[in-house]
């Protein structure tokens, strides 16, 4: 009898220690102050809602947080907040914030602000500042990591605090304006982080989501063009630069993401630069911070140019035509297709890694894009050279524009050049029987390799006459820029029915034009673009089966 009632105490000891904390669930939280809190998620159960895509590191599943406890911040001030657990908690922890009003359970559209991880100095525990007015009620959430249930929980203390800044431009709503500068001095210092997190960017990559220690400046220029924005061998840092706009509100969310870079293609010391568009009157706002927590100082210009221009494929809207050779002819180089990938841009929002490149955690790349007819080969070897020292390229087979070729179903369909391999060969099996139309997509990673010249042959048992295919040659446009006549000028080997497309940069067809039949010889068309705003476009010429592109400026 002695020992069931032993059995029994140590049962309910053990159900005392691991009780349901008391703001276990969202209508349960308890309100909280400015100072420290201790608190417990041990035996608590996860009743928030999962907010896909937000707080999670790169390369981490997004998902809940999990055995959660709630409570309720009222500030008696306006300003910011800062709520930390930064090396106070002994598991791997979350929070988020949810706005006033916000309902039990809280829905996406209530999220404020979130943490997974602070910076580097709080390991997996989480920090987060957000904007507050004085008098209106924060619904704060603080759980646990997991990739799936029950997830982490553990004990600890957290401390909510008035953030007061004396650097002038630390939070968003207090944005110094600017104008186009030259080695303009800037620290981040002691700077605190109050913009958001932009997980599953490139930009934002390599473990790190957000720009750290963030400083702000608002642009406003008196023209449209193009301006370039760099730190780029200027700064101490591994320095961040994000763009906001046009005209968004402070506090800015991911939505209003409009331009970014990590690391700038050429630039020493992993510092950054890049180019956007910019529209007269419109408000733009520039978000300098730091990768992984790093602060430092250094100088950036802001200054008008004149965009680089990128090749003419490199939007896979508008590929370049490539065919499949025979053995001989590749073996001879009698048949070869070149590119390049300087000055090339890519999509940070639907890039996707190309499946050989083994580091998939982030970073800039130029891409551009080909397309070709299997012609019935099931098997087809690709080769591919770098022709400038240093350069790196990955290949690697795309069904369309959206759907990357599987490596496991398609084996051999992603091959890369090394500084040892300039020349790679690939053979890729499992090709439909059918011909079917492919594409071949070669990538620079800009983070790590500088862009460069390459060629590529796609080599199979059944090819075509080169003849066949190049009916144009010779493309090219001029003036470029032009503020509104355009000429094209080029050479049909054959008599073709003619037309031509006008691309703006994110692909959508601004002018067209059908020319009919055209003799074989050199060629003159002239285009008014007057119309058109100013921009990077391209014009597409297709002429029977055969399609060339090239890129030019409006200014």
């Amino acid at each position: 009898m002695k020992k069931c009632l032993l059995s029994i105490f140590a049962v309910v000891l053990a159900l005392g220690l691991y009780a349901q904390p008391a703001n276990d669930n969202c209508a349960d939280a308890e309100a909280v102050n400015i100072g420290t809190t201790s608190f417990s998620t041990i035996g608590a159960n996860t009743d928030g809602p999962a907010h896909p895509n937000n707080c999670t590191s790169t390369g981490s599943t997004p998902d809940s947080t999990y055995a959660d406890i709630w409570y309720t911040f009222t500030p008696d001030f306006t300003g910011i907040a800062k709520w930390s657990l930064c090396g106070t908690a002994d598991f791997d922890t979350k929070i988020v914030v949810y706005t006033p009003g916000s309902a039990c359970p809280p829905a996406d559209e209530d999220l404020l602000a979130c943490s997974e991880d602070g910076s580097s100095a709080c390991g997996v525990t989480s920090e987060v500042t957000f904007d507050v007015t004085a008098g209106e009620t924060y619904l704060l959430r603080l759980g646990g990591y997991g990739d799936g249930s029950p997830g982490e929980s553990g004990s600890g203390t957290f401390t909510i605090e008035e953030v007061i800044s004396t650097i002038p431009n630390d939070f968003c709503q207090n944005a110094e304006p600017i104008g186009l500068v030259e080695d303009y001095s800037f620290s981040t210092i002691g700077a605190i982080t109050d913009g958001p997190d932009h997980p599953n960017n490139p930009c934002f990559g390599f473990g790190s989501i957000t720009a750290d220690a963030d400083i702000w400046y608002s642009f406003t220029p008196d023209f449209s063009g193009f301006v370039e924005w760099s730190t780029c061998n200027t700064a101490s840092l591994d320095s961040r630069l994000a763009v906001y706009g046009p005209n968004a509100s402070c506090p800015v969310t991911d939505a209003d993401l409009y331009s970014c870079n990590d690391d700038g293609q050429g630039c020493m010391g992993y510092t950054s630069l890049l180019n956007f568009e910019v529209e007269a009157g419109n408000t733009y706002l520039l978000r300098l911070g730091g990768y992984s927590g790093e602060q430092g100082q250094g100088t950036f210009s802001l200054r008008e140019i004149v965009p680089p221009v990128p090749p003419a494929n490199d939007l896979c809207s508008a590929t370049e035509s490539a065919y499949v050779i025979s053995f001989e002819q590749a073996d001879l180089l009698e048949v070869f297709f070149e590119g390049t990938t300087v000055n090339g841009t890519f999509d940070d929002e639907t890039f996707l890694y190309p499946e050989c490149l083994t580091n998939q955690n982030g970073g800039e790349f130029s891409d551009v894009w080909y397309s070709f007819n299997t012609l019935g080969n099931t098997e087809l070897e690709l080769r591919l050279a770098a022709t400038t020292t240093g350069s790196i390229f990955y290949a690697d087979l795309y069904l369309n524009c959206t759907e990357q070729a599987d490596t496991i179903l398609y084996p051999g369909s992603c091959v890369a050049t090394t500084a040892d391999e300039t020349f790679v060969t690939t053979t890729i099996t499992g090709l439909p029987a059918d011909s079917t139309e492919m594409l071949v997509h070669i990538t620079t990673r800009l983070t790590s390799d500088p862009p460069g010249e390459f060629f590529f042959q796609i080599v199979g048992s059944i090819f075509v006459d080169a003849k066949e295919i190049n009916r144009v040659e010779r493309l090219s446009v001029f003036p470029n820029p032009t503020n509104g006549g355009l000429t094209t000028s080029f050479s049909l080997l054959e008599a073709a029915a003619v037309n031509t497309t006008i691309y703006n940069i994110l692909g959508e067809a601004v002018n067209s034009r059908q020319y009919g039949l055209l003799p074989a010889g050199a060629q003159t068309l002239t285009t008014d673009v007057t119309t058109l705003p100013s921009g990077v476009y391209l014009l597409k010429l297709e002429a029977g089966g055969s399609a060339r592109s090239v890129k030019f400026i409006k200014r």
